[in-house]
């Protein structure tokens, strides 16, 4: 679909290469190259980010898992060497008391006394071989605890730093709460979600209907938003703009509802940046057009809801990609 949309662009491009100049021409066609390859980083690294909480999720459930194996191993090792124990102690009173029989017993048959030895030296094989099992167990039992500790201290490890981050969420959220409160009512909701703060604007706080043109409380919000990200620089930044189901059929080179999100998206973006000292390395934008709407009802009061700007807000996870690497 992008080659037939840059090919449909092009065309365009071309037609009006007649009617402005070389170099207007030109400046558009390198400015169209660039929102496009904007738009595939942006869509690549949501989908890394996506699929990165999914490792996350089914590596942490592995590692619980085994955790429990090796408690249940180390439950099983300890249980064995009890009884190896108790066995030996048994061997080794036989073995003592039959000794005492043999000093006890003045036998003066050589038969009986060949016999006695022999069983003394069945007795003395006995107990090596119980030492032996006795001292496999305990190394056994060693390395098990040894490696349930490790995995013990990797899972609180994890765990640590997973709390850690959804109280950082929380805290993002009651701030952003608070900074947009005045606006709660004008088509603005904060919201959390799988780890990510979610400020979700209405179309009509934001845009008029078809522009991509930030109206003025629209801006102000985007202020007091910017207020707050430009001193937490652990937030990454993702605006996603959202249409209705109904076609936008415009002119030039925003045509349709994937135009008009783009647009929208990129618009609140250069808000943010230019009322915040924010990296712009931070910040991305994402246009959705009409493919992930909020309400499904084909009424004027659900497509109104899906007409909508998302701002993403997630911390960084560089502690957890250095514990997962390192291990």
């Amino acid at each position: 679909m992008k080659k037939s949309i840059f090919g449909l662009v092009m065309v365009i491009l071309f037609l009006l290469a007649g009617c402005v100049t070389k170099q207007k021409y030109q400046e558009l066609e390198t400015l169209y190259k660039r929102c496009g390859e904007n738009l595939s980083l942006t869509t690549n690294e949501k989908l890394d980010a996506e699929n990165l909480n999914k490792n996350l999720d089914q590596e942490l459930g592995v590692l619980k898992s085994r955790v429990e194996n090796l408690k249940n191993d180390t439950l099983s090792l300890s249980r064995r060497l009890v009884q190896s124990e108790r066995n030996y102690n048994k061997a080794k009173h036989d073995y003592d008391a039959l000794l005492k029989d043999f000093a006890d017993a003045n036998l003066s048959n050589n038969a009986e006394t060949a016999s006695l030895l022999e069983d003394i030296d069945t007795i003395k094989a006995q107990l090596h071989a119980r030492e032996a099992e006795l001292n496999s167990q305990r190394s056994a039992l060693e390395t098990a605890q040894a490696a349930l500790s490790e995995k013990e201290a990797r899972l609180a490890e994890l765990q640590n730093i997973l709390t850690q981050k959804d109280n950082e969420v929380k805290q993002l959220k009651e701030k952003v709460a608070n900074a947009l409160k005045g606006f709660e009512n004008k088509g603005l909701k904060v919201s959390e979600k799988n780890g990510k703060v979610y400020v979700s604007m209405d179309e009509k706080l934001l845009f008029a209907s078809g522009s991509w043109e930030i109206g003025s409380n629209g801006m102000d919000a985007i202020k007091e938003l910017a207020k707050v990200l430009e001193f937490d620089n652990e937030i990454n930044v993702l605006i996603e703009g959202h249409t209705d189901n109904v076609p936008f059929k415009g002119s030039g080179q925003v045509k349709d509802n994937w135009d008009l999100s783009v647009m929208r998206a990129t618009a609140v973006v250069k808000a943010l940046l230019k009322n915040g000292k924010i990296d712009p390395k931070r910040v991305s934008a994402s246009g959705r057009a009409d493919y992930f709407p909020v309400d499904m009802d084909n009424t004027s009061e659900a497509r109104a809801k899906n007409r909508r700007t998302e701002i993403i807000l997630t911390p960084k996870l560089d502690e957890l990609f250095q514990i997962i690497e390192s291990n």
